[in-house]
């Protein structure tokens, strides 16, 4: 059981993600540690709400075709303030071949390869809590389980 330790307020995150499916899925795994989620289906609008809402992490879903994606990344990091203390995540299912290294060279804080699983979600979240000094979301650490006949 996954036991998420009380916040004085709830994460708020942007999320940048074309795919309505990948979205739900962000929110229902946010609804479980009480987190706020901004949602973006693309660049632009990915802009808009990162100029006008105060977040904690950003999740920007990089693709084969990500220059979009990338642009609002160095955006974001551009602006005065709170562009480099924002930790941006990038997901991908990594058509772009790139490795994570790459992405942290980027400027990335972590990436996420894809399918959408909750505990690693989890894990990446508090991660970057703990990175940037924030107090964590789980009381104590996920252990996955495997069970012989799925491993």
């Amino acid at each position: 059981m996954i036991q998420i330790a009380p916040r004085s307020r709830a994460l708020r995150i942007l999320c940048v993600e074309e795919e309505e499916v990948q979205r739900k899925l962000f929110q229902a795994c946010s609804d479980v540690i009480g987190a706020e989620c901004l949602f973006a289906e693309n660049a632009a609008k990915a802009m808009w709400l990162f100029r006008r809402h105060p977040v904690d992490m950003v999740f920007i879903d990089i693709d084969e075709h990500c220059s979009q994606e990338l642009a609002a990344f160095q955006n974001m990091r551009a602006l005065p303030g709170r562009g480099h203390r924002v930790p941006i995540v990038a997901v991908t299912n990594n058509d772009c071949r790139w490795t994570q290294e790459n992405y942290r060279e980027a400027g990335f804080a972590a990436l996420f390869v894809k399918p959408l699983e909750p505990t690693r979600l989890f894990q990446t979240i508090d991660n970057l809590l703990c990175q940037t000094g924030q107090p964590p979301l789980l009381l104590t650490p996920v252990v996955e389980f495997r069970s012989p006949q799925f491993a």
